[in-house]
């Protein structure tokens, strides 16, 4: 959930290891690697938006590096795209990389 509205929906093995929205992927970026290998956090950029005052279209767009005008204008609503998971983005799950 993102600003109180569901980006992606699935079971957690699927979400876990196939992120398929832009806050998933930072999100799952932001956890802390057991290896050590990385020493500083990955974040997401930008700040949460105020609730009360939601941006036009996608709540996430302002943090997003995958927002296009269509996000600045229209909320993306939960979309089946595989069996059993949805997601609320305009981009093709395969071309967020």
């Amino acid at each position: 959930m993102y600003a109180g509205r569901t980006m992606e929906y699935g079971n957690a093995r699927d979400i876990f290891y196939q992120p398929s929205h832009p806050y998933s992927i930072g999100l799952l970026q932001a956890v802390p690697r057991l290896d050590g290998e990385d020493e500083r956090l990955a974040t997401i950029p930008g700040n949460p938006p105020n609730l009360l005052r939601l941006p036009k279209g996608c709540p996430f767009q302002p943090r997003c590096q995958y927002a296009t005008e269509q996000c600045l204008n229209s909320e993306p609503q939960l979309t089946q795209f595989a069996q059993g998971r949805l997601r609320a983005c305009f981009k093709a799950a395969e071309e967020l990389v």
